[in-house]
């Protein structure tokens, strides 16, 4: 029993820290968020990552940035004031644009797991707040796993979703963050922060390397294996397909062609694209990616 256990722990541990850390790279707008980098942050870093120093090391840090409006100004530059200096969105440094095909691929994921868009949150799908709360979520989920195909299925999607979307572009954000604290002291925090995104990304792929099967086509979600779904690339101009979300018939306008061919060109699936417009405002969004942390740490 100590192992099943201790694996546990492992999992809440790392579904605690993705949390934390997606929460860090959110935008600085709430008041005290100065004091819940410096402070909060710093103590939980501690606890997460022990004899790491990480916590200190970010306090000394946050010495540079004395209140909260320095924080907030040090985040724009940084993140959203064109051009971006450190873009926090995967797909720039996957497809090299904003909303390419990654990101939709990305998409299926949320949609797979039951998420719609918060209305509160104005970023893309492919931001890194929401991608590393999606996989706490997903850590979350298998420490709460009743069996071990729930938690192998959780596992399956952490290790293709880390593996797709999250290891290939943190050294170059890790190398701009870098850059910008020769500019700019103020960027030294999301320096350590990104630094730390990296390390854990790199430690959780090669334990889930062990622990998970070689990767898995990506199960169909029911409402879309119960549907009789037409290939939106195979159709004319003005045909109609079948919605593979609530099966009725809609004409797939020319640029969703476009971009379903792109994924199909680099051999991606892309039959979560047969969804109607209706479907597609329900479907494609994201709710906000928080694991229940007093259920994970209960189970």
């Amino acid at each position: 029993m100590a192992e099943p256990q201790a694996e546990s722990m492992r999992l809440v541990n790392r579904a605690e820290l993705y949390h934390c850390l997606g929460r860090a790279f959110m935008p600085p707008v709430e008041r005290g968020s100065r004091e819940a980098i410096a402070r909060a942050l710093a103590a939980d870093l501690e606890e997460l990552l022990p004899g790491r120093g990480a916590g200190a090391e970010l306090a000394a840090a946050m010495v540079e940035v004395p209140d909260q409006q320095a924080l907030l100004r040090g985040y724009s530059r940084l993140f959203l004031v064109p051009p971006y200096a450190v873009p926090l969105n995967a797909g720039l440094y996957i497809d090299g644009t904003v909303m390419g095909p990654s990101v939709l691929e990305m998409e299926r994921f949320y949609q797979r797991h039951g998420l719609s868009r918060d209305p509160g949150f104005r970023d893309t799908p492919d931001h890194l707040a929401l991608q590393l709360q999606f996989l706490a979520m997903l850590f979350g989920a298998a420490a709460r796993a009743e069996d071990e195909p729930q938690a192998l299925h959780a596992l399956q999607e952490a290790r293709n979703f880390l593996n797709r979307f999250l290891r290939p572009w943190p050294n170059d954000l890790v190398r701009r963050l870098e850059r910008e604290c020769g500019r700019d002291p103020r960027a030294r925090p999301y320096a350590i922060l990104g630094s730390l995104v990296r390390d854990a990304l790199d430690d959780d792929a090669r334990w889930l390397q062990t622990r998970v099967p070689a990767q898995t086509p990506d199960p169909v979600a029911p409402e879309m294996a119960s549907a009789v779904v037409t290939p939106v690339s195979t159709v004319e101009s003005g045909e109609q397909v079948h919605c593979g979300h609530c099966g009725k018939p809609f004409a797939p306008s020319e640029h969703l062609a476009g971009i379903v061919r792109i994924l199909e060109e680099r051999g991606l699936d892309a039959g979560h694209l047969s969804v109607c417009p209706d479907c597609r405002a329900e479907v494609m969004g994201l709710h906000p990616t928080r694991p229940d942390f007093k259920e994970v740490k209960g189970a």
